[in-house]
């Protein structure tokens, strides 16, 4: 310990126990209410459908929120947010001309979908290089404007990022032509513990197979054998960076950057580059790594009839599991299915079926055992009448 560092903590002990000698009592402070404020989040996207801006309130404690779990047709209120609803929102492009947007609230028959304002405009409309404004007003009269300017690429592709990565021995590595208009680029991987995220001012990126997810909760590697993981990259304005390369400092009070004029948030832009799926693999060389086949195969074409298992990495000591990756597929399809994660302890096999790659959302879980090349067990949400067992196959 430094000396500085000793003479703090020695007064912080005195001041510790003079108050316990004194019985000193810590004076409260009564802090007033602070008046909610507008939260605004839009993105403008040439790739999507349609532009959406969502619409809210600053939590402030004078709300009762209830738990609820997140819907995706009714974003902000789902997510615990307070939504502002009934506001006039408008897009002014660079030529003048207003566009309304429309509440889901309106339009969806369930009433769901508050403070979600899109406008009717497809992305292939948005005109790169183009500068967009935003226009806000609220039904408690608050007036609220952000603008963007969308980058302009010189070239634009779809899907050329396809293609199969053995996590063993190949590289990821793409590259682009430098965009006007860009304040940086954003490289985004999807995985089953969270997407891979980040920002270059570079016209190119190398990622090795090894390379682990510093936004997933136990550092897991970024690509997982079994899986097919998509991956974007794309320029962004000024307005996309800063917010998102930012956050709030609960000591300091400072933190995000917001160009938001009358409220805080977020109006940008982003433009993709270019796209692609990852088939990502790996050697298979132990026991449990191999494709197995259920025999006999099942009629029901929405039954797993297939898995690939690899090992995603090996137990840290001989009693502790190793961590299994792969893919299933349904009934005679080949491309049909979704990813697997599971555990391997000795013969013991644990195997999590999952739907829309994500390790949070479960479709069923086999229990087995491997004995020499076939792999025998059980479902046990829908268990089937009888063991099941799969084989090796080449």
């Amino acid at each position: 310990m430094s000396r500085f560092a000793s003479k703090a903590y020695a007064r912080a002990l005195l001041l510790a126990t003079l108050c316990v000698a004194s019985a000193c009592e810590i004076g409260t402070v009564d802090v007033k209410p602070t008046a909610p404020g507008v939260v605004v989040h839009g993105v403008l996207n040439p790739s999507a459908t349609s532009q959406v801006v969502l619409v809210e309130r600053t939590l402030t404690g004078t709300v009762d929120i209830p738990d609820t779990s997140f819907d995706s047709t009714d974003p902000i209120v789902s997510a615990g947010g307070i939504a502002i609803t009934g506001a006039t929102v408008e897009l002014i492009d660079s030529t003048g001309k207003v566009t309304r947007a429309v509440e889901d609230r309106v339009t969806n028959t369930n009433g769901k979908g508050s403070g979600v304002y899109r406008f009717p405009i497809a992305g292939t409309a948005l005109v790169l290089g183009a500068r967009y404004q935003l226009h806000i007003r609220t039904p408690a009269g608050e007036e609220v404007t952000a603008s963007t300017r969308l980058p302009r690429p010189v070239f634009r592709s779809s899907g050329g990022l396809t293609r199969t990565l053995n996590r063993d021995h190949d590289s990821f590595t793409t590259t682009w032509q430098k965009v006007a208009g860009a304040r940086s680029y954003a490289v985004r991987v999807e995985s089953p513990f969270g997407p891979f995220f980040l920002f270059t001012d570079s016209t190119g990126i190398r990622f090795t197979g090894d390379l682990r997810n510093i936004f997933a909760g136990d550092l897991q590697r970024v690509f997982i054998p079994g899986f097919r993981q998509e991956v974007i990259v794309a320029a962004v304005d000024s307005n996309f960076y800063d917010y998102y390369r930012t956050n709030n400092d609960p000591f300091t009070g400072s933190g995000i950057i917001s160009r938001i004029d009358g409220g805080i948030g977020l109006f940008g832009s982003i433009v993709s580059l270019n796209t692609g799926t990852l088939a990502i693999t790996a050697d298979q060389t132990e026991p449990i790594e191999g494709r197995f086949r259920l025999t006999p195969l099942s009629s029901d074409q929405n039954a797993p009839n297939l898995l690939t298992l690899y090992i995603e990495s090996k137990g840290a000591s001989d009693g502790l599991p190793s961590s299994l990756s792969g893919r299933y597929s349904l009934g005679t399809s080949t491309t049909r299915g979704d990813g697997i994660i599971g555990k391997n302890l000795g013969t013991t096999v644990s195997l999590a079926l999952l739907q829309n790659q994500l390790s949070g959302d479960t479709l069923d879980v086999f229990v087995g055992e491997l004995q020499g090349d076939t792999l025998r067990g059980n479902y046990t949400r829908a268990p089937s009448p009888g063991e099941l067992k799969f084989v090796r196959i080449p």
